[in-house]
Parts: C-alpha cells; structure tokens; sequence
C-alpha cells in the first residue's frame, strides 16, 4: 500500500469508530429535573450545587443528558403554588422539593410525576406518604426531623437561662407541622425543662424584623429559631435582627450560625441535597418513588459559635461545649 492510500486509509477507518461515538453523544436522551424551594440563589443555591455535584458523580451532566429547571419563592410562601403549577407543567422527569410547604404545594398539583423530598418534616403525619419503608404514591426522598429539633432546641436554651425563663420561640405560620398538637408538645418540653415558652408567629419575610425589633422593648431569656424555609432564606438579615436582642439564639441550621449566629442543633443540610441526587438518579433510570425507601438524618450537629458568643457577652455551659459537633472561634 502506498503512503496516500495508507493515509486514505487510516482517515476513513477513523471516520467509522468516531461516527458511533458522535452519533451516541448527540442522541444520548436529555432528561429534566424541576427544582422548587421556598429560598433564594443566595440562600439555596450552595444546596443547589451540593445536588448537582450528586447528580454528576452518578454521570447526570447538564447540557449533556440533564437539564434543571429551577424556581425560587424567595421568602414568599404565597409564591408556591404557582410556581409548582408552572414545573407541573413543564412536565419534568421528577420534581426536587424542599421544606413542606413546598412538598405539599407540588403534591397538590401532580399525583404522578416524582416528588423527591430534599428535607422536611414528618411525611406520613404530614399526608405525603403512607409510610417511611414504603412511600407508595409519588413522594419519596429525604426527612429532616425538623418535627423533633426544636424539643432539643429548647433543652439547649433551658441550659443557658434560670430555671423558669421566658423563652421566645419564632415561628413561621406556613409551616404544616407548627400545628396546636405540636404547639403542645412544646409546652410540655418546656415545663420539663423549667422555662416558659412565649409563641412569635411570623407569616412573611417583613414580620421577622419587625417582630424581633418588638422583642427588644421585652426582651426574653432566650430565643429559639423553629426549622422554615423562609428563615433560612432571611439568613444573615435574620441574624442581624436576632443579635438586636441580646440574648442567647438557637437557630435551626448551621448556615445561620455560619452567618454569625450564636447556636444551631440540625441535621446537615447539604448532605441531604446531595443525597437527594441518589433518588433522582435511581427514578430516571427507573425505579418508581412509591417503592424507594424514605431516608431519615444518620445524624445531627450541634454548632456553636463562640466569636457571636464572646461578642455579645453570652457564656455558653462546658457541659454544652462538650457536646458539640462544630465550634466556630
């Protein structure tokens, strides 16, 4: 064979292994996730990246073979249920929700598409599913123990005040499980534990500030913050208006306390996004939600920051440094 017609050769025998290749990277099928929170980019988007860091090491890139649709509620509860009609009706191959009020918003609006929970509370007290071992239906995903943080949150806030305190407890009206039944069972974790719990409702982002900035005119021994979307949204302008306060805060995640907050007991947020990743990779490859197990934390983090603490001349207990997972200096 000649030089040109080895050349000639090797160019076509070339030409046919690429072709497949070419032919399997354009015709590889996209698939479409829909992302609903009641957040923001800034306060949501490092979960965001946490989920599509799960999803690329299980080979889901996007602009290859995945595209994410994402809505945010910015603070605004209001907001949901529009937005979850919208990605309804986009028709993705599953939904990514986070918090309950944004689950029960999306399973208003679609018994079929897959719901994947990032976090949350109680899914079967809450309706969302039948049970945690077999979900049935179309939810399924990740819980939070958000229903049971705030009883240790109170523990924590009792270590730190005299015993029959005034502590605050901001709550976020929207939130499903901040029901009378629970607002009881706080009161009863509160009477264990000697302190008297004074209820702070807020429905918008706007209340928090003002309702804190009131608080200050009374101010209580302590303050706990209850698990809500929309006050991990408010982030560091929650922290600010807290501090205003005065006085010790437990806040329900640890971005709060990385904002400058003085204390928070949780499970890790972005794990569970990333995790979130595991289900939506198992149901596009074709498992169905009703048949995947419902995951709960494997385990909590108490975080305490001891720069907000020394600041505002707060002394947190040895017995409560002991304990914690994460110290911030």
């Amino acid at each position: 064979m000649t030089r040109t017609g080895r050349r000639q050769f090797l160019m076509a025998a070339g030409a046919l292994l690429a072709t497949p290749l070419a032919r399997a990277q354009t015709t590889e099928k996209m698939r479409r996730v829909a992302w609903l929170t009641a957040g923001s980019p800034k306060s949501h988007g490092g979960f965001l990246q946490a989920f599509r860091d799960g999803l690329k090491e299980r080979g889901w890139v996007e602009g290859r073979n995945l595209a994410i649709e994402a809505r945010w509620a910015e603070g605004h509860m209001d907001r949901l249920p529009p937005l979850a009609a919208e990605l309804v009706r986009l028709k993705p191959d599953v939904i990514v929700s986070a918090g309950n009020v944004v689950h029960l918003a999306v399973k208003k609006e679609t018994s079929t598409i897959p719901i994947v929970m990032a976090m949350g509370a109680d899914p079967v007290k809450a309706g969302l599913v039948a049970s945690l071992a077999r979900p049935g239906g179309n939810v399924t995903g990740l819980t939070s123990f958000h229903e049971e943080t705030p009883i240790k949150m109170l523990e924590l806030a009792a270590s730190m005040v005299p015993r029959g305190a005034r502590v605050a407890v901001l709550a976020d009206v929207h939130i499903p499980f901040y029901s009378a039944r629970y607002r009881a069972e706080i009161e009863r974790t509160a009477k264990a534990v000697g302190v008297r719990p004074e209820f702070i409702e807020t429905a918008a982002p706007e209340d928090a500030s003002r309702v804190l900035d009131a608080l200050r005119k009374n101010p209580p021994a302590a303050l706990v913050v209850l698990p809500s979307s929309m006050f991990l949204f408010l982030g560091g302008g929650l922290v600010k208006s807290a501090e205003a306060v005065k006085v010790p805060v437990i806040y329900p995640f640890e971005e709060l306390v990385e904002a400058g907050g003085l204390m928070s007991y949780a499970p890790p947020a972005a794990d569970s996004y990333r995790r979130a990743a595991f289900y939506v990779d198992r149901i596009l490859r074709g498992a169905k939600p009703g048949e995947l197990p419902i995951e709960q934390p494997t385990r909590l983090s108490l975080a305490i920051n001891l720069k907000a603490a020394k600041a505002f001349g707060i002394k947190i207990p040895q017995s409560v440094l002991l304990r914690a997972d994460r110290v911030i200096e």
